[in-house]
């Protein structure tokens, strides 16, 4: 299973039909697929490691050895996106909030803005402990790995942490690691509070 990553996503269009467009794969989790096609050929693969006959004809014939290189190198992500919520704020934007794979779609956003999107993305992958904004084609990331609540939001500044409220989830986490962290007479630790009936 993959670590999953968070995000945030404000998509702008001139023409009104992008945005229906966009919202309606969406509720399917084909937004990617949608406006960034990966070729039915290399659906039908299964990703390998190792090219095998069928991934060196692939990759010669469509500069790719299967989708799960073309979904890497097009859409920054595995898999299309996942428990999607959209809401749409007028007929020129949306509002999302979904899941991806590992890593949040980089690469398809400068794809969307060649296609006239106008795009903000936030995302948060708390397993890997990285946390980022794109907007106009810059991609700011952080790697806060180390840090604590209390110096986590010098680190990733105000905007990302009350965004994901970063800070906030590690000082819950922290206390709930000390609370439950119990060191015993003979210098040994232990999972377990005092009240437990361990020796």
């Amino acid at each position: 299973m993959p670590n999953w990553c968070s995000n945030g996503l404000t998509l702008a269009h001139a023409d009104p039909a992008m945005i229906t467009r966009a919202q309606e794969a969406m509720s399917r989790g084909e937004f990617l697929q949608e406006f960034i096609p990966c070729p039915k050929e290399l659906l039908e693969t299964t990703a390998q490691f190792g090219a095998n006959d069928e991934e060196k004809a692939n990759k010669a014939r469509l500069g790719y050895s299967s989708w799960y290189d073309f979904n890497i190198a097009n859409w920054g992500t595995k898999w299309d996106i996942s428990d999607a919520s959209v809401e749409v704020q007028d007929a020129n934007t949306l509002k999302a909030s979904f899941d991806t794979a590992w890593s949040p779609p980089i690469e398809a956003y400068g794809r969307l803005e060649a296609l006239g999107f106008t795009v903000t993305a936030f995302y948060y992958e708390p397993g890997m402990a990285f946390v980022g904004k794109y907007e106009d084609g810059d991609d700011d990331s952080y790697e806060y790995g180390g840090y604590t609540s209390s110096t986590v939001r010098d680190v990733i500044g105000a905007e990302l942490d009350d965004y994901f409220a970063i800070s906030e989830n590690m000082a819950e986490w922290e206390e709930e690691n000390e609370e439950n962290l119990d060191i015993d007479l003979d210098g040994g630790l232990s999972a377990v509070n005092e009240n437990d009936n361990e020796v």
